[in-house]
């Protein structure tokens, strides 16, 4: 199996919708009142909580990458021709 980077941002993801998906079972199981209103601000501060996390996850990376001097590559020269067959 081919490894990946650790992503935080898939991780914390997958947490908050774990956690909208136990709500949402608790009040379809009659255990937690949950108002039908606040479904929908409580997925998008999750979500949000998610996307914070991955802009954060980001720039870390990117300030990291810049203090051991790995440098982003720099875009390919164009060469002008743009034809698909080559010729």
């Amino acid at each position: 199996m081919r490894r990946h980077p650790f992503a935080p941002s898939a991780l914390l993801t997958g947490l908050v919708l774990l956690g909208l998906a136990a709500v949402f079972l608790l009040d379809a199981a009659g255990e937690v009142s949950l108002a039908p209103a606040a479904a929908v601000p409580l997925t998008c501060a999750g979500l949000g909580l998610a996307a914070l996390g991955a802009v954060t996850s980001r720039m870390v990376r990117g300030r990291s990458a810049r203090r051991s001097g790995q440098a982003a590559p720099p875009p390919a020269a164009a060469s002008g021709d743009h034809r698909v067959d080559g010729q």
